[in-house]
């Protein structure tokens, strides 16, 4: 299973390319919005899957696997190389798109930072999912050319979730630095 899991996670990165070149082809090929509305679907359903598989494997053992990597890695490059896409071609606003990125930037440098200096791994935490889900949510709204009070209502729970899971990261990473120096 976790073969099956990593190999869902192998097609998320794969599928990015094929997502960027539609999103930044909306406005000339405007059915395309309806494809990347699809393959957001199937991406955001294998994440649910290689999750649920990996976990099913592993039998509720914590056992560190490529996948573990691999698979942050791999939501990460989607949903900010869709943010950065979708910003580009002006459906997200700069500011949004920015923030979104830079948390993101910041977590993994943060975390590269913390493991490197502490070995300590910071894991997610539930405001972290909850802003990752938003920040789905929010690509496939833009997709659907919501109302712009809609859109711009989502646009800044999805900002406000994320920034404040990025100074929850931020104190973790701290906590974890400051143990390390006892």
């Amino acid at each position: 299973m976790l073969k099956v899991a990593n190999s869902l996670t192998m097609m998320r990165l794969v599928a990015t390319p094929a997502l960027v070149y539609l999103l930044l082809n909306t406005a000339r090929v405007p059915r395309y919005d309806w494809y990347a509305l699809a393959l957001i679907a199937v991406l955001q359903a294998t994440d649910v899957l290689d999750g649920y598989l990996a976990r099913q494997a592993k039998g509720g053992v914590r056992i560190r696997t490529m996948g573990e990597v691999l698979d942050p890695i791999a939501d990460k490059l989607y949903i900010n190389s869709a943010v950065i896409a979708l910003t580009w071609v002006g459906r997200i606003p700069e500011w949004a798109g920015g923030l979104i990125v830079l948390r993101d930037a910041l977590i993994l440098a943060g975390w590269l930072a913390t493991y490197l200096g502490t070995g300590v791994r910071l894991l997610p935490n539930k405001l972290g999912k909850a802003a990752d889900t938003f920040q789905a949510a929010l690509l496939v709204l833009v997709l659907l050319r919501p109302p712009q009070t809609l859109l711009t209502a989502v646009i800044w729970i999805t900002v406000s979730l994320t920034v404040a899971s990025g100074f929850l990261y931020l104190k973790g990473a701290l906590s974890a630095r400051h143990e390390a120096r006892l």
